[in-house]
């Protein structure tokens, strides 16, 4: 059976129903019942009339704003139409290219000026700035401790070797033992003469200690000295002095104890 055939059987049967499937649109929805109602009547018209030819397309009349028919039996998809804009395009303002030009100049300048004065000017301010930035200097706190604040201990490791102070405040003994600082500190010099070594201790800002008559010297300039750790070794073969200072000016007022330790007289 031909397709003409088969179709125009099918508009000799009246039209009662008619479902239409949309999607959902935000106009209003007050022309749905008009529509369904002029399709059917225009569908049962042609089969009247007893017209063969193929229904016309529907004009925009018919048509509701949104182009989609609707009607009884309706599909709701969940869609809305969206309408996209593309925003404006806005032309670069000639003053903000400015601006960023003139930005870059600063920041290379900049940079020009730091690599030139790392090569040709090493202490300037800029050079000092960033390597205190980078390895940032310790403040290093004074000690002002006046002598008569600290307390002493023995400068022999041996009680039994006799230590005797002199009225100008120079401590001698001979004997072969291990010699000690009378108190912590850092060495500032060691010296050697005649196979014998003289050890310099400062204590304080204003307190040193010189060692001198050693046959061994256990530390070097810029290290730092306790009072229980040896500095250096005496054989006995000559005797040894330990000559304390305050600001340069050796100090007398003190004596050594039963067990060798030094006390002040004051």
């Amino acid at each position: 059976m031909s397709e003409n055939i088969d179709y125009a059987e099918m508009l000799e049967i009246p039209v009662n129903t008619l479902n239409v499937t949309k999607k959902r649109s935000r106009k209003k929805k007050e022309a749905d019942s008009d529509l369904k109602e002029r399709v059917v009547e225009r569908v049962n018209e042609r089969v009247t009339r007893g017209e063969r030819e193929e229904p016309a397309a529907f004009s925009a009349v018919d048509m509701p704003e949104d182009g989609m028919a609707q009607g009884e039996n309706m599909v709701d998809y969940g869609e809305e139409a969206q309408v996209f804009e593309s925003a404006p395009h806005k032309p670069k303002k000639f003053l903000e290219n400015k601006l960023l030009l003139a930005e870059f100049i600063a920041v290379c300048a900049l940079c020009a000026t730091i690599l030139l004065t790392n090569l040709f000017w090493q202490e300037s301010a800029i050079n000092t700035f960033f390597r205190g930035l980078v390895s940032p200097q310790e403040t290093v706190q004074e000690d002002d401790r006046v002598y008569s604040e600290l307390t002493l201990g023995s400068v022999v490791s041996d009680a039994e070797i006799e230590c005797t102070v002199s009225d100008t405040g120079v401590l001698t003994f001979t004997g072969e033992c291990s010699v000690y600082a009378p108190y912590e500190g850092t060495v500032r010099n060691v010296a050697e003469a005649d196979g014998l070594y003289t050890v310099e201790i400062e204590h304080t800002t204003s307190f040193t200690t010189v060692i001198a008559g050693l046959t061994h010297a256990y530390f070097a300039a810029g290290d730092e000295v306790f009072s229980t750790i040896p500095v250096g070794f005496s054989d006995g073969a000559s005797p040894v002095s330990v000559t304390m200072y305050d600001n340069g000016t050796p100090i007398s007022a003190y004596s050594v104890s039963e067990t060798g330790d030094i006390v002040w007289n004051v």
